[in-house]
């Protein structure tokens, strides 16, 4: 089946729900199916039905079902169309998958820090986003306020020690190349600059730009009342620059910053000079909108990359916002990157007790495999969690033992686990933080017996879990029972054949993988990690491709390592999807530094090892 994107215009709001449907039917050249008409209609999955009913119940529309194992797809097609669909002049943007669906309109300050290091690792240095930014604040005030050296404009920039001061710093240089002059308000010593990227445009405006450019510090807030004959002598000040926090603003404004931002709204009321704030105002929380102590009165907010959550144009803080690019790529957001990782590498709180940091439950192993539940223990130990006990049949516990005094290893009597470990494992189960089920398990009748049992234990209180391996096999007639639940799952291509009977095309086939990925993760309600080279992780709202990893990972036991860091990850309180992409991208970051650090030859027991020194690598990047 072909799947195409069509792109209309359905944000009109006098465009009902009911009208959306018929228009995206109408326009297919085929069939298509209930989740494939939310995405393109943004109506949500869960409502989208009962407009499809009552479309049935008028004979307007067919809803055909199949039945593929215990996934039921519905496809809805129109009984009559409008008007034939004309594929010739279907434009070259219409691809196979709508893959911008998943760059969101509004981001979070979290996803902006993410957005930012994933561009590093793509290669873009930050202080190039940085002279993005304040280039394009620069030639946006230019021309909006008719700024040019004739004139005899004069800017005044509050600067703060972060970034957005950092991005005042790139403006004001920027306005001198065009002979416009400025003041730079510095709050806080030069000392404080916290990143490297704002410390050298620092020193290039502070060291040798001062001509045009008028520096001023205020080391505490009785400076600050010196700044009104600055301004009084200083005839004919155009606009203000707000750059004085950014978007980690929490809790109360400290001075000198607070006696900073009434001056400037104070300025405003007096003297009716525009403010434009970098990025967001100063005070406001960009993920809310709220304020919790103070904030600047922003006559213009010019954002960079997208709008940010919390901003929006009816509040006393904000009359426009502006959003301007600043060379993020796109591949930022799709691609998993070390943005992704850093904020689900947890550490320790000082005063954390045994089992705080993680407590993690290997369920596996069979009389034919001791090796692979080991690895996944291992990783969980390596990668430094509180606590890792592994449960496996009596006949390989003395094996995992040996492998090292770390290992905590319990046993149920026999070759394969079954019924008879239930009670012991529900136990360890409640105690557990994540619970890992699958490797070397074994495909026994008696083990799936017990795996649909736990499942149904681990749902009932609410447990993350991670499904790898053998366990995949076995729960491939008992979908409903992962179904909606905190999961991971770890299938290879060929796993997932055997557990859904999906066929995938080639891994670099990026939209067309990309689609039955986030389909079948949207139809399952969970977390899908598809390993390859390049992994596809989807919980059915969100899509990304992790391409860390290199040929030599192709041995056995990787596959473990990745299981073993999905329970490290959730273990340590990150969500299923935020843990299967920083796993997917740390297993592949990790072969590689053994690769570059041993040599090709390495062995997945070397990646184990390695963990450690492969974090610290990665915080140095």
């Amino acid at each position: 089946m072909i799947y195409i994107r069509i792109v209309i215009n359905l944000s009109m709001s006098r465009i009902t729900n009911k009208d959306k449907i018929l228009k995206i039917l109408n326009q297919s050249v085929q069939e298509l199916s209930v989740s494939q008409l939310a995405n393109l209609t943004d109506i949500d999955v869960k409502n989208i039905g009962r407009y499809l009913k009552e479309l049935e119940n008028e004979k307007i529309i067919t809803i055909r079902k199949e039945q593929d194992g215990k996934i039921r797809t519905k496809y809805v097609s129109l009984k009559n169309p409008l008007y034939e669909a004309d594929t010739s002049k279907l434009s070259k943007e219409m691809h196979l998958f709508d893959m911008e669906q998943f760059i969101s309109d509004k981001v979070s300050s979290e996803e902006v820090a993410i957005l930012d290091n994933n561009s590093e690792w793509l290669g873009i240095p930050k202080g190039h986003l940085m002279e993005c930014a304040g280039f394009s604040f620069t030639m946006e005030i230019i021309e909006r306020y008719n700024l040019n050296k004739n004139s005899n404009s004069k800017v005044i920039i509050f600067c703060g020690t972060g970034n957005n001061g950092g991005d005042g710093f790139v403006i004001a240089r920027h306005l001198s190349s065009f002979g416009i002059r400025s003041i730079v308000v510095l709050l806080g010593n030069p000392s404080n600059i916290r990143t490297q990227e704002a410390k050298q445009n620092w020193d290039i405006i502070s060291n040798n730009l001062n001509y045009l450019i008028q520096i001023k510090l205020i080391k505490d807030s009785t400076d600050i009342e010196q700044l009104g004959t600055t301004l009084d002598e200083s005839n004919g000040i155009n606009i203000i620059v707000d750059g004085l926090l950014g978007t980690g603003i929490k809790g109360n404004i400290r001075e000198p910053i607070s006696t900073a931002i009434d001056f400037i709204n104070n300025i405003k009321k007096i003297k009716k000079i525009p403010i434009i704030s970098i990025d967001v105002p100063s005070g406001l929380d960009p993920n809310t909108g709220t304020v919790a102590h103070k904030a600047i009165k922003s006559d213009l907010v010019i954002t960079f990359h997208r709008n940010k959550k919390g901003l929006a144009s009816d509040s006393e803080y904000v009359k426009e916002i502006c959003v301007k690019s600043i060379g993020i790529p796109w591949e930022a957001s799709l691609f998993v990157g070390r943005g992704d990782l850093i904020p689900t590498l947890k550490v320790r709180k000082i005063d954390n007790y045994k089992g705080e940091f993680g407590k993690i439950l290997v369920i596996g192993g069979s009389k034919n495999y001791s090796g692979a539940p080991a690895y996944s223990a291992l990783t969980g130990i390596h990668f430094g969690c509180d606590l890792v006990i592994t449960y496996v049949p009596q006949v390989v516990g003395d094996v995992i033992r040996n492998y090292s005094p770390n290992m905590i290893v319990r046993t149920s009597p026999g070759d394969w686990l079954n019924l008879e470990a239930l009670k012991e494992i529900k136990y360890l189960a409640n105690w557990s933080n994540s619970i890992l089920i699958g490797p070397g398990l074994g495909e026994e009748k008696e083990t799936e017996d017990l795996l649909i049992e736990l499942l149904k234990y681990l749902n009932e209180n609410n447990k993350a879990y991670v499904l790898d391996a053998d366990a995949l096999k076995l729960v491939k007639n008992h979908l409903d029972l992962i179904q909606s639940q905190k999961v991971i799952l770890t299938p290879h291509k060929t796993e997932l054949k055997i557990m859904t009977n999906v066929e995938l095309p080639p891994y670099n086939n990026i939209e067309e993988r990309g689609k039955i990925v986030y389909d079948l993760a949207r139809e399952l309600d969970v977390t899908l990690l598809v390993k390859g080279p390049y992994d596809f992780i989807s919980n059915g709202e969100q899509l990304k491709i992790n391409r860390t990893g290199c040929p030599e990972m192709s041995m056995g036991g990787t596959g473990d390592v990745l299981a073993g860091l999905c329970a490290c990850f959730l273990t340590t309180n990150n969500n299923p999807f935020h843990s299967a992409c920083s796993s997917a991208f740390f297993n592949g970051f990790l072969g590689e530094f053994c690769k570059k650090t041993i040599g090709p030859r390495f062995t997945t027991t070397d990646m184990i090892e390695h963990i450690n020194n492969a974090i610290i690598e990665l915080l140095k990047i």
